[in-house]
């Protein structure tokens, strides 16, 4: 079945899912997704290219050059299921913080992180051949980061994508 949303559409949703929670659980710094759309296919290459790109920018020295790296993809559900349970945790936490007098305060950035990772899954479940793609060290001496790309293709044959360079030591 194709997608029946555009990619500008997506990208345009997507943006406006980050707008006000942005950090993805499995990092240990600040790790926003940065949401793009392109005309080519997310191969193994170009998801390698644009990784590169990203650790170069992180690394901020001349002349750096990207590590070994592997790519690992998987599904949605796989990636996303964990992440929402722990936000559920959380929230159910706060929410029993708030009865024993905590302000209700608290709640809200675990209320922001289960929607924000309900609204990324749900709209790329919208897009064809959504995947979760990890694009990970693997020399001796591996650096902290890890590429994240979670990709979809649009109705109007664009690959809709956020990506993000996790710290993971």
């Amino acid at each position: 079945m194709v997608s029946q949303i555009t990619a500008k559409l997506a990208a345009a949703t997507l943006r406006d899912a980050v707008k006000d929670f942005n950090f993805w659980g499995e990092s240990e710094s600040d790790s926003p997704l940065a949401i793009k759309r392109t005309k080519s296919v997310l191969d193994d290459k170009k998801v390698l290219s644009l990784d590169a790109s990203a650790r170069k920018k992180a690394a901020g020295v001349t002349g750096y050059k990207a590590p070994e790296r592997t790519v690992r993809v998987m599904d949605l559900e796989t990636t996303f299921t964990p992440l929402v349970q722990q936000a559920l945790i959380d929230l159910q936490t706060g929410a029993e913080g708030v009865i024993a007098g905590n302000g209700i305060e608290t709640l809200e950035v675990t209320a922001e992180a289960s929607e924000y990772y309900i609204q990324l899954y749900s709209l790329f479940k919208l897009l064809e051949n959504p995947r979760v793609i990890y694009v990970e060290d693997t020399g001796t001496d591996p650096d902290p980061y890890t590429g994240l790309f979670i990709t979809g293709l649009s109705s109007d044959n664009e690959t809709v994508y956020a990506q993000a360079l996790l710290t993971q030591t």
